[in-house]
């Protein structure tokens, strides 16, 4: 697998979605002290983390030349 910049956004991407899941499950352990919403929504975040991270797992499992055996 080459160093492209294809390559280079898809790890950029996928150390960002990493970053997103950990903050998020963080953010959603620590215990609250008042009653007032949180100003960034844990949950959703950690969806979003979670979809951007298997996405750049499979943009760099088909760059590297992984291909799905046929159907027939």
């Amino acid at each position: 697998m080459k160093l492209t910049t294809e390559t280079i956004i898809t790890a950029i991407a996928l150390v960002s979605g990493l970053g997103m899941l950990a903050y998020a499950a963080i953010a959603e352990r620590r215990p609250r002290n008042s009653l007032n919403p949180r100003l960034i929504p844990t949950t959703p975040l950690m969806f979003v983390g979670v979809i951007v991270t298997l996405l750049a797992l499979l943009h760099i499992a088909t760059i590297a030349g992984v291909q799905l055996p046929s159907r027939r």
